[in-house]
């Protein structure tokens, strides 16, 4: 886990769980389970926007500030969770900060409803996370790109103008991409302001980003992009499939509570087609490209077994090839995902995210979804850290 300046000040963690519930009497009642449970304190007020009570859980800790006291904490919350799902309450984030910040905040607080169990503490995890095995980064060569000019044909056939993105209108994302196809162009930043700025904005999917996403595989197919480039453009792909896996298990704990199916964010579901629209034409690159391409390809064949599945012999001789390295361990996550192993890929994601801190146990624990978005969504997520 990515620790912010802020938290390397603090000499511990702790934090608030929230909770949403409809009522006062069902947000009565998770108050009363949570201090049952072992929060020391539970309030719950009127929702500040909208309809609706906020619960909020003060976990006074103290938890240490590193990989294991942030998951400890997140498994309190899931448990927590779990507490309060029994009176139709649902969780909704919460808050981290110094103990001394907190008692604070807690001593301020003044709540329609207080529910209090002095010196209680929920209970805590034991949370040992195994070394990672060593990294060793597939390399780049050989690489087949020859110079030539790239065309993108239909591109100015989309009605980009009436499409949008992050920041309106979409009638600048032809240039960007005709800039990609550019040699001399600015690259870095190019892609940064056609992905980061506007087409996947903080993971968010919009009207135009699925129209975008087959002139990627056009770039990628030309043969005229080095291999650092074509990676940036499948690492993209992959970013992009994987928004709707990560917004599932997102809303499972949510949907769970309401009865309803986890629900995506919007357009996240056509993105995550029109990605695995290009899956076909892609893996038939696999000879032609390097082997650190291979692994985020395979990663991206795996979200899609019944396009990607031509690649399942290659993938396994690729994760044997670097079997007992972090690489390794995703391209047999990947290998599993394409073959329909589903107890292997269980397997696999829990042993990554037992090294990965930065992967959530939570969404392995994601209620109501298939083992190909759960361990999907880690292999999505982690296979960026290790390249």
């Amino acid at each position: 886990m990515a620790h912010s300046p802020i938290m390397a000040t603090w000499t511990a963690m702790a934090g608030t769980h929230q909770f949403t519930a409809d009522d006062e009497p069902s947000a009565t009642a998770a108050a009363g389970a949570l201090c049952a449970y072992g929060f020391a304190k539970v309030t719950a007020d009127p929702a500040r926007l909208g309809p609706g009570w906020t619960v909020t859980a003060w976990d006074e800790g103290p938890y240490p500030v590193d990989a294991v006291g942030h998951r400890q904490i997140e498994a309190v919350a899931d448990a927590a969770a779990a507490v309060v799902r029994a009176h139709g309450v649902r969780a909704d984030g919460g808050t981290r900060c110094d103990p001394a910040m907190l008692q604070t905040l807690r001593d301020r607080r003044t709540a329609a409803v207080t529910r209090e169990n002095p010196g209680a503490r929920p209970p805590v995890p034991e949370i040992v996370l195994a070394p990672a095995p060593p990294s060793a980064p597939l390399p780049l060569v050989p690489d087949t790109a020859a110079d030539g000019e790239i065309a993108l044909p239909g591109l100015r056939d989309v009605r980009w103008a009436e499409l949008s993105h992050a920041h309106g209108p979409a009638e600048d994302i032809p240039d960007l991409l005709l800039a990609l196809a550019d040699p001399d162009g600015d690259w870095d930043d190019t892609l940064d302001e056609l992905f980061g700025d506007n087409l996947l904005h903080q993971g968010t999917c919009y009207p135009a980003t699925a129209a975008a996403l087959p002139f990627l595989t056009r770039l990628i197919r030309s043969g005229a992009l080095p291999a650092g480039r074509r990676l940036d453009l499948y690492v993209w792909l992959l970013v992009a499939a994987d928004g709707l896996l990560a917004d599932l298990v997102a809303d499972a704990g949510t949907a769970e509570v309401t009865g309803a199916e986890p629900r995506p964010g919007p357009w996240a579901p056509e993105v995550h087609a029109a990605v695995g629209d290009q899956v076909a034409a892609l893996v038939t690159r696999w000879d032609d490209e390097p082997p650190r391409i291979r692994l985020v390809l395979a990663c991206l064949a795996a979200l899609f077994p019944e396009r990607g599945g031509a690649l399942a012999a290659g993938m396994a001789a690729l994760a044997a090839e670097h079997a007992g390295t972090s690489q390794g361990a995703f391209l047999s996550l990947a290998h599993a995902l394409i073959s329909g192993a589903d107890g292997r890929a269980e397997d696999l994601a829990a042993g990554i995210v037992a090294w990965d801190d930065s992967c959530e146990e939570g969404w392995l624990r994601a209620p109501g979804l298939p083992v190909a978005v759960r361990a999907g969504h880690v292999l999505a997520d982690g296979v960026l850290r290790v390249l």
